[in-house]
């Protein structure tokens, strides 16, 4: 047993409470948190991306979804550690309260979870009458002291956002009456809104920071200099925002229940009327300088992905943290200005962990295994990328050949399903999963969703093509997401197909288009059980591929 959790039981102990919550985000929400900051790491051992713990005074409890359970299983200690794998459909808010017992209390974080999970797990405890106590700093880690203030930010060129910053504070102030005011606490809105970013913090290119708007002023809080001015706006600490929110009164109060924590959204004047709103929706609709942008990121992603292709084939040694630095110079070499999140490689059976996060030093690369890349930048408008190859060492078995064809007709059907206007996310996920529902019985399985949205965050919302029924809305033009249908085998390997695609036209029909068209691993595809139209699909894209991405 680690310190943290006697130190957590000490801490229910003299608090009087039967359990806490453990988040793996950091004060802003963030989704990547570095694990030096990652209570929830500190507690359990498990260095995935997400997944909070329940601490009681006789268990510790790692809640995963789909992505992470083989991972999971591999990185806690069994004897102290208790996973918990959510299935599709489940919900994290059902896994928490079914540890506890009735009439029980459980301690929360208020400033490392959003109003939108507060409220759900405040709805849903009284039903078993547990009572829920806020705290404002979790016992582990007192983040309060940090004050951000040796970041350095640098501002978008309207060439590349096709929006001044000046022209989005506009675009906001005029969605606003008189008496409302817009509350921006989450990084990626506040860098989509501002055009600045910050590298300074792991996979991530929105500065941490927050802002107010109102009809005729924008409040930017941040303790780094703000390289622009224009009439109405004002610049203060970060430090001062709360006090700020907590002086505003008589005033409809716009928030992002998804994306402000708890803590922030207490601070506010009960004089108030509090709106959820989803008006930072509209970054998902990118704009054809955006688009533009992208088409050139995706082709610098690619020259790393072909750097990594032609590594993986050459007769050197290789170990999967060897392949890991290798991808991180690469990014430097095609300019990017950091990584969109940390790359996946995955080798052999290791690849079946759909969210593996620690390349080894020891698993060596050899002949017959499946290697799976997952990767992204940012480059100079700080918009991300994300593409999944999955490549072999050496020859396949016949076995891996079916499964990679399998997966690459799963993408070409989605990608070249003629949709209408009325098209949902759903539907997307629903063709995607269709086509790989036959494998289960072999004992591969597609667990994971078919796609989620791209732009300053690598997921970003909307969309989330996914098959619940909560996700059957539409898209809009230039939306940004990727279609990445995926098998995987527990103890064998996995194979993932990761393309980004975007909404080119919406009219009478929904037409999608790849930004990126890097080769498919042609030794792995098994051309007789593809039809006539997938082998031309194939040949078509193989050929752009070894036009534009030839080592000659």
């Amino acid at each position: 047993m680690n310190d943290y959790i006697i130190k957590l039981r000490q801490f229910l102990e003299s608090n009087n409470s039967d359990a806490i919550l453990i988040n793996s985000a950091d004060e802003f929400l963030s989704e990547y948190n570095i694990l030096q900051l990652n209570s929830r790491y500190k507690v359990t051992g498990f260095s995935g991306s997400m997944g909070d713990c329940i601490v009681t005074k006789d268990k510790v409890y790692q809640i995963v979804d789909g992505r992470y359970h083989e991972q999971a299983d591999n990185e806690v200690n069994h004897n102290i550690v208790t996973v918990l794998k959510m299935q599709q459909g489940s919900s994290p808010v059902n896994e928490i309260l079914g540890i506890l017992n009735e009439n029980s209390t459980l301690t929360v974080t208020t400033n490392k979870i959003s109003v939108s999970f507060y409220e759900k797990l405040f709805e849903k405890a009284k039903e078993k009458n547990i009572c829920i106590k806020n705290i404002n700093n979790d016992p582990i880690d007192d983040l309060s002291q940090n004050d951000y203030t040796n970041v350095s930010l640098t501002l978008v060129n309207k060439n590349i956002s096709g929006l001044s910053e000046e022209e989005k504070f506009q675009y906001f102030s005029s969605k606003l009456k008189n008496n409302q005011i817009l509350l921006v606490t989450t990084p990626v809105n506040f860098a989509y809104l501002t055009n600045l970013r910050n590298y300074d913090f792991p996979y991530s290119s929105a500065p941490r920071a927050k802002a107010v708007v109102s009809k005729n002023k924008i409040v930017l809080f941040s303790n780094s200099t703000i390289p622009f001015d224009f009439k109405g706006l004002e610049v203060k600490k970060l430090s001062e925002f709360k006090n700020y929110i907590e002086n505003l009164e008589n005033k409809e109060i716009l928030i992002d229940k998804t994306t402000i924590s708890q803590s922030d959204c207490m601070c506010i004047n009960l004089s108030n009327k509090i709106i959820d709103s989803n008006i930072f929706e509209i970054k998902s609709e990118k704009n054809n300088n955006e688009i533009a942008h992208l088409k050139e990121s995706f082709i610098k992603t690619d020259k790393v992905l072909k750097k990594m292709e032609d590594l993986i084939n050459s007769e050197k040694e290789l170990t999967e943290y060897d392949l890991y630095c290798a991808i991180t110079n690469f990014f430097k070499e095609e300019g990017a200005m950091a990584q969109s999140f940390k790359p996946i490689i995955a080798s052999g059976a290791n690849s079946s962990i759909i969210h593996y996060s620690v390349a080894s030093k020891n698993k060596k690369i050899k002949d017959g295994d499946l290697i799976m890349i997952d990767c992204g930048g940012y480059f100079e408008g700080g918009i991300a990328t994300d593409i999944t190859r999955t490549f072999i060492k050496g020859s396949p078995t016949k076995e891996q050949k079916i499964m990679y064809t399998k997966v690459f007709q799963a993408f070409v059907s989605t990608y070249t399903k003629k949709y209408t206007k009325n098209t949902t996310w759903q539907d997307i996920d629903l063709n995607t999963r269709k086509k790989l529902k036959s494998e289960e019985k072999n004992g591969w399985l597609f667990s994971h969703s078919t796609g989620h949205g791209i732009g300053i965050s690598v997921h970003e919302h909307p969309p989330v093509c996914a098959p619940f029924d909560v996700y059957a809305k539409p898209f809009k033009k230039h939306y940004v997401f990727s279609i990445e249908p995926g098998l995987y085998k527990q103890g064998t390997g996995g194979i993932r197909l990761e393309n980004a695609v975007y909404v080119k036209e919406l009219s009478s029909n929904l037409k999608l288009e790849v930004l990126s068209r890097y080769p498919f691993e042609e030794k792995l595809i098994d051309k007789t059980i593809l039809s006539k139209k997938e082998l031309k699909f194939l040949e078509d894209w193989q050929n752009y591929g070894k036009k534009n991405y030839s080592s000659n």
